[in-house]
């Protein structure tokens, strides 16, 4: 409008209006400003305020222009009369007013458009009554939206704090999205895995629309371009799904669900298109770019929460099943303790009570044989029902062992054992089977002592075990050989047979309860089973080791059982633990202990503890102090704390194994860390011994007392002495039948 010209007439306080031009020089003067105007204005006069506007306002009339020049406002504005009559009246009154950031909702171009203003309204004066109503525009949208982004992430982010599942963060978002913007239906849709079909769990509607809860559709339905722009992760954006070009061949299912205005964001994961976040208005909208990327915003926070959610549910999920299945493994293990307490209470009594009855049957069998000497029949039955009562003491006392071993009775009478002793116990042991059976035992023994902490009587037993089972399962006339040997300050057995052997499904349990391997029916070899279970338990005690190996069936088995040697020595001086005079050396014997420990109290203790046993003590709470002063003062025994503050004690032992200086001294491990992984941490980094704190002092004593002993004799020999071996024929001891 670039004129004053085009106006229908009106009528102003009875003065007939005609064209513009016409008017009176005040209006005129209105009209003018108007037209001038880069801002939307209008000037509605007369009674029926007929519009009068400028090219600005025009714009927003749309295609309502240019019939709406000159008519009533209400005919153009229906929408928004309700809404402004009150301001038009107040005006008309005289009284001016102002609306700041407005919403205004008005049709323009057949779409639906939402946006903000803020208004002026002034009365327009002619012959001293207002003759109409001077209205200036200045559109906010994109301010107020701004704002209400901000202030919609802040209470979206608040409302989603509140909330721990994917079903109510996708139910608040989509009930905050539609309130906030204006729209009609909100919600989220489901894609399948080959991406084809939306599934609707639950949606959001302000009630003009119905529900699309519960449906599927294929996506496609709603044009193939569109599904394209989804799977690529573009957002849709349609203000009209029966004018855009995409959408108009699918208006039908467009129209089959109600939505006439969409805007569809894709939420992709991993690469797939899993989700979208839909807006649907029922008539055609224009959609700002202020709305689109207030979708965005919203599909993109949510999926991250939603997929946070989700990951925290699958760990709630795996921790309820972890504690279900720890319940569940703690009540199996209960019933199973208790099963095996019942077993192990059973087979004690079944001792027991077999026991009984043993008694006058041997008693009985010796009557027998003193009063018929000279029957050879009775003589004979006599000796079998003997033999046999041995037999069955034999089984009975392994059964006991067994059982004591099993439930923790057991209790070494620990000392300082040669371990050629032991060898030696058991074959006196075993000679009768061995005679039995016309095997042939080869024994290698080194000629020094091989020094072992232990219980003598239950080594011999494990030993006499082992070559017992050798002796069994060996066909007549065969061989079996001992080796006894030092390597790396551990003692090392081995008792090789050359019978049946063992299939490989039966090593790895041949020390487990009742194993046995094949038996014929008629049970020739006897045994429940028993002696090598008792034997690795008893070497467990001994903190030793025992493990069984066969090539397999006829290949003859060989067990090999490792400990400990005293103080890390096997050799030296032929002087016995038990000789009176070495005894009395080692306990006459004082030792230089050198604690180091950066715990000052537990250091100190130790130390006056220590002294009042006679010792000579020193104490370093750093490991570099410590170094210092074990190279001046060549301590026997070293005890040494592993969490030291500059070097940690692994190292400080490392380093004390490569200085000449310190190269007797007896490092031990004082530390907190005592799991079997960390004893053995620690005799990997080169300590003698591991102790676990608060300290065992009758472990200690031990350790001290065979570091005693290992000082004794270092002046005999400085160090390890490497035996020479036997010749096979010294050592081959042949045990045939007398």
């Amino acid at each position: 409008m670039s004129n004053l010209s085009s106006f229908p007439p009106a009528t102003v306080g009875g003065l007939a209006l005609g064209e513009p031009n016409t008017w009176p020089e005040g209006l005129r003067a209105i009209g003018g400003l108007i037209l001038a105007s880069r801002f939307p204005m209008f000037l509605a006069i007369g009674a029926d305020l007929r519009l009068f506007y400028n090219d600005a306002y025009s714009d927003l009339l749309g295609d309502k222009h240019p019939a709406a020049r000159g008519a009533p406002y209400a005919s153009v504005r229906p929408e928004l009369w309700e809404r402004m009559r009150p301001y038009f009246e107040l005006v008309l009154a005289g009284e001016a007013t102002q609306l700041q950031h407005a919403l205004m909702e008005f049709e323009r171009n057949g779409k639906r458009e939402r946006r903000f203003f803020s208004v002026s309204l002034s009365p327009v004066r002619h012959a001293g009554e207002v003759a109409g109503v001077y209205c200036v525009l200045t559109e906010t949208t994109s301010d107020v939206l701004s704002e209400h982004r901000h202030a919609f992430h802040q209470k979206l982010g608040e409302t989603l704090d509140g909330l721990d599942d994917a079903v109510n963060i996708m139910k608040a978002t989509s009930a905050m999205t539609g309130q906030t913007l204006g729209v009609a239906r909100v919600g989220y849709g489901e894609i399948d895995s080959a991406g084809r079909t939306v599934s609707i769990d639950r949606d959001w509607t302000e009630g003009r629309m119905a529900s699309l809860a519960g449906m599927s559709h294929a996506l496609d339905d709603f044009g193939s371009d569109i599904a394209d722009m989804l799977r690529q992760g573009r957002t849709v954006r349609i203000d009209d799904v029966a004018a855009d070009a995409r959408s108009a061949p699918c208006a039908a299912a467009y129209a089959g669900i109600g939505a006439r205005a969409v805007v569809i964001v894709p939420i992709i994961e991993e690469a797939r298109l899993s989700a979208v976040f839909y807006l649907h208005e029922p008539f055609a909208r224009h959609w700002t770019e202020q709305e689109t990327a207030m979708a965005e915003d919203v599909a993109r926070h949510t999926r991250e929460v939603v997929r946070r959610s989700r990951l925290e549910e699958t760990l709630r999920d795996a921790a309820l099943e972890r504690d279900a299945l720890l319940q569940s493994e703690r009540l199996a293990r209960v019933q199973a303790e208790r099963l095996s307490h019942a077993k192990d209470e059973f087979l004690a009594m079944l001792a027991h009570e077999l026991r009984n009855p043993l008694a006058p049957i041997s008693s009985s069998a010796s009557l027998l044989s003193m009063q018929f000497a000279t029957e050879p029949r009775i003589c004979q039955t006599s000796s079998i029902i003997s033999r046999q009562v041995k037999h069955m003491s034999r089984l009975i006392d392994d059964l006991l062992d067994v059982s004591r071993v099993t439930r923790g009775l057991v209790k070494l009478k620990l000392a300082t054992v040669d371990f050629r002793e032991v060898v030696t116990g058991a074959l006196d042991q075993t000679r009768p089977l061995v005679l039995e059976k016309s095997h042939q035992v080869r024994v290698e023994l080194p000629e020094a002592p091989v020094w072992v902490r232990g219980d003598q009587t239950r080594l011999v037993q494990s030993v006499a075990n082992i070559v017992n089972n050798a002796a069994k399962y060996t066909p007549k006339g065969g061989q079996i050989a001992l080796a006894l040997e030092a390597v790396d300050g551990r003692m090392v057995l081995r008792v090789r047979d050359n019978g049946s052997g063992m299939p490989p499904d039966l090593v790895p349990s041949v020390f487990d309860l009742f194993t046995q391997g094949a038996r014929t029916l008629a049970r020739s070899q006897g045994g429940l089973g028993l002696g090598l279970t008792l034997v690795k338990r008893l070497i467990d005690l001994h903190e030793g080791e025992v493990a069984a190996h066969s090539e397999g069936v006829g290949f003859g088995s060989t067990f090999t059982l490792t400990l400990p040697c005293v103080a890390g020595a096997c050799g030296g001086t032929d002087a016995q633990p038990g000789d009176p005079e070495a005894a009395r050396a080692v306990l006459q014997r004082k030792l230089r202990v050198l604690i180091v420990d950066d715990n000052s109290d537990a250091a100190d203790s130790l130390s006056t503890l220590l002294q009042v046993q006679g010792h000579a003590t020193s104490v370093e709470y750093d490991a570099q102090s410590a170094l210092r002063r074990a190279r001046a003062e060549r301590p026997d025994v070293m005890l040494i704390d592993i969490g030291l503050p500059d070097v940690d004690g692994y190292q400080l032992a490392q380093e004390l194994r490569s200085l000449p200086e310190t190269a007797a001294t007896v490092p031990v491990a004082v530390t907190g860390y005592g799991q079997a992984k960390d004893r053995e941490r620690a005799l990997q980094a080169g300590f003698a011994h591991h102790l676990v704190k608060p300290v065992d002092m009758t472990a200690l004593a031990r350790i001290l007392e065979s570091s005693a002993a290992l000082a004794a004799t270092a002046e005999a020999a400085a160090a390890c002495v490497t035996p020479k071996p036997a010749s096979a024929s010294e050592s081959e001891e042949a045990m045939a039948p007398a």
